[in-house]
Formats: C-alpha cells, sequence, structure tokens
C-alpha cells in the first residue's frame, strides 16, 4: 500500500504525463502555392563564393539552352571567375550559369556529366545549411555569415567578381522580405498588410524594369526590399503571405510603388517632397495616429564633429571634387515640407558654404554612423563639447505604409483593409494572380 506522500506523487506524475499527452501538435506550416513569376535578387558579390546544394542539381547557361551538368555538388564548393565564366566546384562553365535543384525530378532517365575540369578545391570550410532550403551560400572570408535561399542560383564574372543571384517564385520571395522587413512577431493583420505592400512595390517595379528595359535583378537591402531569404522565414509570416495570396494595391486601374518605412512620426510625407517622385493620391501623406508608441516616436543622437566633416568630405569628394572643405561651423534646413520634414540643407565651413538634399544628408550619415539621423524630421544644434546633437522623430524616410502605425492600428482592432486604406487613401484592391 502505498503511503499518502507516495500517492500523492503519483497521481500528480500521472496528470502530468495527461497533460502531456493530451496537449495538441502544432499545425502543419500553411500550404503556399507558386505565383508564377519569377524574382531575381542579387545577394552576393565576391571574388570567391562557397556554395552548398544538397542533393541533384542541373546546371544550365543563364541565357538557356542545352543541359551543361547534372548531378551532385559534393559538400561544400566554391565558385570563382575564369575569364568571363565561371569555375565552380572544379568544373568550368564558358559563361554564366543557372544552378537549379532538381527535386521531384531527381529520378528522371538520364546520367551525371560534367565538362572538362581540373581538381575540387580541397579543404573549404563547411557551410551550415538550413534544412528545407535549396542553396546555402557565403563569400570566402573570414567571419562571413553564410545565408540560405529557396529556389534557383545564378552565377555571373563580373570585372573578376562572382555575381550571385537568387531566381525564386514571387510567393517564396515574400517569404524572405515580409519577415525582413517587419518583426515576425507583429500582429497578423499587420504582417498581412506588409505582405500585400511588398507584393505590390515588387510587381510594380518588375513591370516597370521590363517595359525601360533596366535590370530586373532586384537589390537585397533597403534600397528596394530587404530580402533575407529563408532565415528571415517565420509560421506568422508565411501565414501573411499565404492569406494575402495574389492581392495587391491599385491606382487609378494599376499598379503603383507603394512604398513604406518604419516609423512616421504622426504623419507619413508626401512622396513628391520625400523622395522626388510624382505625388499620386495614395501617397501624398496623412496623418498617422498609431506610431505613439514606437521606440523611434522621438529620438536624439550625437555625432563627433569629426564624424560630420568625415561625412561632408565623403560627399565632397563624390559630388563636387572641386569644393574645398574647411571646418564645419554651421548645419542649418533651409527649407522645409509642409509637414516639417527638412528639404534642404546648408553646411557652412571656414571655406565657404554649400547646400545639401536632407534624404541625401541624412543617408550619408547613416551609411557612416547608423542610427544617428534616423528621419529627416530633424533639427541640429552644436553643443560646447562639439558634437553635432540631433532632435526628430520617425525612422525612414516617412513615405506610404508605417509600419509601427500599422501594428498599431491592429492593436486597436483595424483589419488589413483598414490599415492600407489609411496610408494609402484612394487606392484600390486588385487581384494580380
Amino acid at each position: 500500500m502505498l503511503s499518502p506522500r507516495r500517492l500523492c506523487e503519483t497521481i500528480l506524475l500521472c496528470c502530468l504525463l495527461l497533460a502531456c499527452g493530451c496537449r495538441e501538435k502544432p499545425a502543419p506550416p500553411a500550404p503556399l502555392d507558386p505565383a508564377g513569376v519569377e524574382i531575381r535578387v542579387g545577394v552576393l558579390s565576391a571574388e570567391r563564393i562557397l556554395v552548398r546544394m544538397p542533393g541533384r542539381v542541373e546546371i544550365r547557361p543563364l541565357a538557356g539552352g542545352e543541359l551543361l551538368y547534372r548531378g551532385e555538388l559534393q559538400g561544400t564548393v566554391a565558385a570563382v571567375c575564369s575569364g568571363a565564366g565561371i569555375e565552380l566546384g572544379g568544373m568550368v562553365f564558358s559563361g554564366a550559369v543557372r544552378v537549379a535543384p532538381l527535386g521531384d525530378r531527381a529520378g528522371e532517365a538520364g546520367v551525371d556529366f560534367a565538362p572538362g575540369a581540373g581538381p575540387r578545391p580541397q579543404r573549404l570550410p563547411t557551410l551550415y545549411h538550413r534544412a528545407g532550403a535549396d542553396f546555402t551560400v557565403t563569400a570566402i572570408l573570414d567571419g562571413a555569415e553564410a545565408s540560405s535561399y529557396r529556389g534557383a542560383l545564378e552565377l555571373r564574372a563580373d570585372d573578376g567578381m562572382v555575381q550571385a543571384v537568387n531566381a525564386l517564385d514571387l510567393q517564396f520571395y515574400l517569404l524572405g522580405v515580409v519577415g525582413a522587413e517587419m518583426p515576425a512577431y507583429f500582429e497578423a493583420e499587420a504582417l498581412a498588410a506588409q505582405a500585400i505592400v511588398s507584393r505590390t512595390f515588387a510587381l510594380y517595379n518588375l513591370e516597370r524594369a521590363r517595359s525601360n528595359g533596366q535590370s530586373r535583378v532586384f537589390r537585397a537591402t533597403t534600397g528596394f526590399q530587404v530580402y533575407k531569404g529563408f532565415s528571415a522565414e517565420a509560421r506568422s509570416t508565411r501565414q501573411a503571405v499565404v492569406e494575402t495570396r495574389g492581392q495587391a494595391l491599385s491606382w487609378r486601374g494599376a499598379l503603383f510603388s507603394s512604398y513604406f518605412h518604419s516609423t512616421c512620426g504622426g504623419r507619413t510625407a508626401n512622396a513628391n517632397e520625400a523622395l522626388g517622385v510624382t505625388a499620386i493620391a495614395p501617397l501624398a501623406g496623412v496623418a498617422c495616429g498609431g506610431c505613439a508608441a514606437g521606440s523611434f516616436y522621438r529620438w536624439d543622437s550625437r555625432l563627433a564633429s569629426s564624424g560630420l566633416e568625415d561625412v561632408a568630405r565623403r560627399y565632397l569628394r563624390k559630388n563636387s571634387p572641386e569644393v574645398a572643405l574647411g571646418a564645419i561651423e554651421e548645419l542649418e534646413v533651409i527649407e522645409r515640407a509642409a509637414d516639417g520634414r527638412a528639404l534642404y540643407l546648408r553646411l557652412r565651413h571656414s571655406l565657404g558654404s554649400f547646400e545639401w538634399r536632407a534624404d541625401s544628408f541624412r543617408l550619408a550619415v547613416e551609411a557612416r554612423f547608423p542610427g544617428t539621423v534616423r528621419s529627416t524630421a530633424f533639427t541640429s544644434r552644436k553643443a560646447e563639447s562639439g558634437e553635432w546633437v540631433f532632435s526628430g522623430s520617425g525612422f525612414g524616410h516617412g513615405v506610404g505604409l508605417c509600419q509601427v502605425g500599422a501594428r498599431g492600428m491592429a492593436r486597436e482592432g483595424a483589419g488589413r483593409r483598414e490599415i492600407l486604406q489609411r496610408y494609402y487613401p484612394g487606392s484600390e484592391w486588385m487581384k494580380v494572380y
């Protein structure tokens, strides 16, 4: 017979086991149907690139044509330039190539073959490959981080550098964008709004590039949309992409450049004033009201005098090399937009002065000293210590969707349509696929 203490312990153990056994298993990830639209993103440029693509692959010329190789790329291999061509894992290809996983076609008829090649490079660092991704790449540099991606890998030689481009379906591209541009823990309706905005932005710019005969390779940075591939994926962001499949925004029946940013600081900016582009009604600027609780709603920062001089010298060296820079004495805003954002600055120094577009100034400072001038809605003064003190509001160019504001609206119960109508007034819903 069990003692009262042992009986209690036994009952407690049974309850714990029962609770564990009754716990629901997490639902599988939402199925994602491809869009049938290919997106190409530049992900890496280096003298040598390490590649890992588990399983069987096929390699073809980038321009299309006959199969060059079918088989396995064993372990980690190196890609380097070979004249105007590419050497990949010791195999030499005369031009740019596209490396694609065979996937469920691995059992198709055909023999493995390869062009003539020298010995494979030895003693290469091993890349950690994320299960579920199609390939992993990194530059051969100490401390470089490897990144995993879905889709195919395009390799091209360009003046001694290997240019690596990720080619993949739009829906899978969005998996790597939404979670990179907006935290995965944001509310579902805010994430859904971001998915629609990012889809609209990508499709508009793809069509624009086609029409103008420009490169259709997007950047993976804030210069376009931040894209981090497989590492940015999360269950919540995947759900947002799946739920909004094919949904985009339009203005007068056509897609438009649906800009977005982190925090507006109270009011979004007019696209013409902030970016120098046509300010159609959805991009004319609106009152926000949702980002007041954000970390960058109001901010202060300091920059050493030597830091500002360094930024100014770099700017002049690139844009006005004939201008000599003296000791900086004053940085003043000489023109502001109706919403208070700075448009033009005048920098006075001991040898003269010059004008500087405020958005150009912000980007130049942020490139050297991130977090110093987060938006053009700022004032500046020189402290007694010699440092420059900036006080401002918002984070980013301020045009279109305020991401933190979208979260604030979602927290108050607003749906994706209400959020998008707030930040892009007059826009309409469009089904693009």
